[in-house]
């Protein structure tokens, strides 16, 4: 996908009605399944279920705890500093939809 101004956006779609289990959510993810229930405990990720072998998790959750990861991985932030950094990032991209709106 390209934009008018010639520069390339990635774009991902995950099916909605997929599920992932934690064992199939860090295989999407190439991450530990400690890292994921780490997020999960952070409020990072959603899961469904009592206890990490009965999680279940929604197909919208693989982008997010993607990025989570990168945080982790690449620039070697713990699980709080990851989950600090995305709600950052959410409350940035609420703000401009916000200031979208206003515009119009």
């Amino acid at each position: 996908m390209s934009t008018t101004d010639g520069t390339v956006k990635q774009v991902m779609l995950v099916e909605t009605e997929l599920r992932f289990s934690l064992s199939e959510l860090s295989r999407a993810c190439g991450v530990d399944a400690a890292l994921l229930e780490s997020l999960v405990h952070e409020g990072v990720l959603a899961a469904q279920g009592g206890h990490p072998e009965q999680w279940s998790f929604e197909g919208s959750v693989l982008p997010r705890a993607r990025a989570a990861s990168r945080l982790v991985r690449d620039l070697e932030l713990n699980t709080p500093g990851a989950a600090l950094v995305l709600e950052l990032l959410d409350e940035i991209a609420a703000l401009r939809s916000q200031l979208r709106r206003l515009r119009e």
